[in-house]
This record gives structure tokens, C-alpha cells and sequence, in this order.
């Protein structure tokens, strides 16, 4: 997938319909510095513009193969291009829009990117959805840690909250 061009192009689409926008997922993760491989592209909308944000995306050419009220799924070209769109309501999606960051991604595209912190939320919030995602979602948790991008006792404060204490050992918090 040419994650460049796609995000650009989704980038303008969302723009032009004032879709607000924030990059997360593991190309948000990559930006602050951390290797990491993905085949999709993760964006974070309000949850008031979600019906906005799937028909943006059609209208582009993605087809719709999965949609709840909190995310949706998108994919094109045969399936090489792969959008995921995750939303957010109110009051957590002003808490994350004022918090992230613009950023330079792929060199060319200035989008929002998901403060770390934030992205940890994400990351173990799906984490309590699907356990299947274990090997994934901890490594970036984990790496945002190392790097010292989140506080230890903030990713402690998200493990309660989605009753995943079980996974305080294998982060490295010994709290």
C-alpha cells in the first residue's frame, strides 16, 4: 500500500467535507520514532462525523466491509488499500484532537497525530476487545514506554480501567 498517497488523498477528501482528523495506529506509533509494520491505515474521527467520514471514503472508491458505532472498515483496489477509521464521542475526542500534534508524515503529508498517551488508550482499549491482539498492541505499548514518550503510572492507570493488570509484568511495571 502507498500509505503517502492514501493518506493524502483521504487527507484532502476529509478537509474539503471538515471531517476533523488525527492519524493513530501503527503509523502514528512509526512517527515518534518506532519501528513498526502495518498494512492499514487507522485515522480517529469524532463520532458525530462518522457517517461524513464513511461516505468520504466511498466516494473515493473504498468499499465498507465492516461498520459498528465505533469504528469501520474500508478497503480498495483489491484489497491493497486498507483504511480503518475508529470513532471517537465526546468529551474524549476534544480531549485527544487538542492533544495531538501536527506532524510531517512520509516527508510530504502535515496531518494530526495521536499524543502517546492517547495511542496507549487505543491500544489496550482494543487490547480488552480482542486478547488475540496481545503481540501487537503490548509491543506498542511497550515501545512508547521505553522511549519514555507515556508515564508508567498513566499506562498503570489504563490497565486498570480495562482490567488488564494481568499484562503489568510483561510491560516492565513492577508497581
Amino acid at each position: 500500500m502507498n500509505f503517502s498517497s492514501v493518506l493524502a488523498e483521504v487527507k484532502s477528501a476529509f478537509e474539503k467535507d471538515g471531517i476533523r482528523f488525527a492519524l493513530a495506529g501503527g503509523v502514528a506509533v512509526a512517527t515518534y520514532g518506532i519501528q513498526r509494520s502495518t498494512l492499514d491505515l487507522d485515522l480517529v474521527v469524532p463520532r458525530a462525523d462518522a457517517d461524513l467520514a464513511v461516505v468520504a471514503l466511498e466516494r473515493l472508491g473504498f468499499k465498507t466491509i465492516r461498520r459498528s458505532e465505533g469504528f469501520s472498515n474500508h478497503i480498495r483496489t483489491a484489497g491493497t488499500e486498507r483504511v480503518d477509521l475508529l470513532f471517537v464521542p465526546e468529551p474524549t475526542a476534544s480531549s485527544l484532537f487538542a492533544r495531538a500534534t501536527q506532524q510531517s508524515v512520509f516527508d510530504e503529508t502535515a496531518v494530526a497525530v495521536v499524543h502517546p498517551e492517547h495511542l496507549v488508550a487505543m491500544k489496550l482499549f482494543a487490547l480488552k476487545q480482542n486478547p488475540d491482539r496481545q503481540a501487537i498492541d503490548l509491543e506498542d505499548v511497550r515501545a512508547l514506554l521505553l522511549k519514555g514518550l507515556v508515564d508508567s503510572s498513566i499506562v498503570s492507570g489504563y490497565l486498570v480501567r480495562y482490567e488488564l493488570e494481568e499484562y503489568r509484568k510483561a510491560l516492565g511495571l513492577f508497581i
